[in-house]
């Protein structure tokens, strides 16, 4: 479960993911997040834009999957009816 560490300047979560053997810290500032594994003070920053096309091309990706299982089914059942 996610734990909400502080929230007097800014949103500062721990996360229930892990790397190694440390939780991930997610800093929410306005331009985006800022990650970093507990007790370590190197960071990665993701701005918002780049959440935004990731979260577009999983969503391509699922309807493409979406459209090719369909396709397989139909013709599964047309094959079926000849």
């Amino acid at each position: 479960m996610t734990r909400l560490i502080d929230r007097r300047r800014r949103l500062v979560f721990e996360a229930p993911l892990f790397i190694g053997k440390r939780p991930l810290i997610v800093a929410v500032e306005a331009w985006g997040l800022r990650l970093r594994e507990k007790g370590r003070s190197q960071h990665l920053a993701i701005t918002w834009a780049q959440i935004w096309n990731r979260t577009a091309v999983i969503a391509a990706d699922q309807k493409r999957a979406e459209r090719l299982s369909s396709a397989k089914k139909s013709m599964l059942a047309k094959g079926e009816r000849k």
